[in-house]
């Protein structure tokens, strides 16, 4: 071969990347069922070891020397899910990037289903929703699902019934438009994952998927700090793709800010001494009697009253931050808080609206 001559080295089409921490004794026979299961595809699988304190690594390594395309990468240190996948997309050369859990409580089936799926309905990115057995799913753990749905939908205002299910399928381009914006590698990376993808205007479609719980105890990965760390994670993300870390006011600017919410405040308590003959007349004593849950203990009363308020102006100032994204035109500073509204930040899916 000549000096300087450029071989072509084929993409692969499909990239598996597959998480794994102290998955040595299952992890080998899991990668030969993934691999059989994807034998007739043009496919890699990628293993990233994140800080793993058993065999993990070697037994992902003796999975490759027995001739199957594995490869295998590893954190020296355990640096959480997200940094682990997002470690893996370096590697990965597919056309098709395919998140995939070690454990395989999910069947590697579904990477093909999701394949096709993407492709009949021409989506950017297909996410799994639990479907589990029946009787396997523990009511707290459906609950705990449940409730956590809602608060990303109210933050974000993302209507996916699920986000942290452990197979997702992804167009190339999706991945390397994201994630040099992601922040969080932990407890909901998922989430910070699927609001750059909605902002770029990726088309996201979900899936459902049966789930085996495998281990002794489903709940047992979900203690009270992964809780913690997953709301901690989702306020961080909340934060970051905010109107206000774009706006990033200076010292003048939240001062006049700090003043208006006190002048809030002052103008509350005037109007409220202003009004107090007005409510107190006959007219409208009774209403006011209702209203103000008067027929309650004074300390309790006014504790449900001051949750009532606040909570309500939690709820506009998220609705108010929504609002402020869609309206103001932003400078792009690499990070989610800059990513545009608008389908023409995405050139596929641009002509792909323009042919209909």
């Amino acid at each position: 071969m000549e000096t300087g001559q450029q071989v072509f080295q084929p993409h692969k089409t499909l990239s598996v990347i597959i998480p794994a921490f102290n998955e040595g004794h299952h992890i080998h026979a899991n990668l030969v069922q993934v691999c059989e299961t994807l034998k007739k595809m043009d496919f890699e699988i990628i293993v990233v070891d994140d800080g793993s304190s058993d065999n993990t690594f070697e037994e992902s390594r003796r999975a490759k020397a027995e001739g199957y395309p594995v490869r295998a990468v590893r954190h020296p240190v355990n640096k959480g899910k997200g940094a682990a996948l997002f470690y893996g997309f370096q590697f990965a050369e597919g056309e098709y990037i395919a998140f995939l859990d070690a454990d395989l409580e999910i069947q590697p089936e579904y990477v093909k289903k999701f394949l096709q799926r993407l492709h009949e309905a021409d989506s950017d990115l297909v996410i799994g929703t639990k479907v589990p057995k029946l009787g396997q799913m523990p009511v707290l753990r459906r609950v705990m699902s449940l409730v956590y749905r809602e608060v990303v939908s109210l933050l974000f205002g993302l209507s996916l019934r699920e986000t942290q299910t452990g197979i997702k399928l992804f167009r190339r381009e999706v991945l390397e438009d994201c994630v040099p914006r992601l922040r969080v590698s932990r407890f909901a990376f998922d989430v910070e994952l699927m609001v750059a993808a909605s902002r770029f205007g990726y088309r996201i479609i979900e899936f459902p998927v049966e789930v085996g719980f495998n281990r002794k105890s489903s709940l047992q990965r979900i203690r009270p700090r992964q809780i913690a760390g997953q709301l901690w994670d989702t306020l961080l993300i909340y934060s970051m793709s905010s109107f206000w870390n774009w706006f990033q006011p200076g010292p003048l600017t939240k001062m006049w800010m700090l003043a208006f919410v006190l002048g809030i405040f002052l103008l509350g308590i005037g109007v409220a001494k202003l009004i107090t003959p007005l409510i107190l007349a006959p007219a409208l004593k009774q209403l006011v009697y209702y209203l103000f849950l008067q027929f309650l203990p004074p300390t309790l009363r006014d504790i449900l009253l001051v949750i009532a308020g606040g909570g309500l102006m939690l709820i506009a100032l998220n609705e108010l931050n929504k609002s402020l994204l869609n309206s103001f035109a932003r400078r792009d500073r690499g990070d989610l808080s800059g990513i545009f509204r608008n389908e023409k930040t995405h050139p596929r899916k641009s002509r792909r609206n323009h042919e209909q």
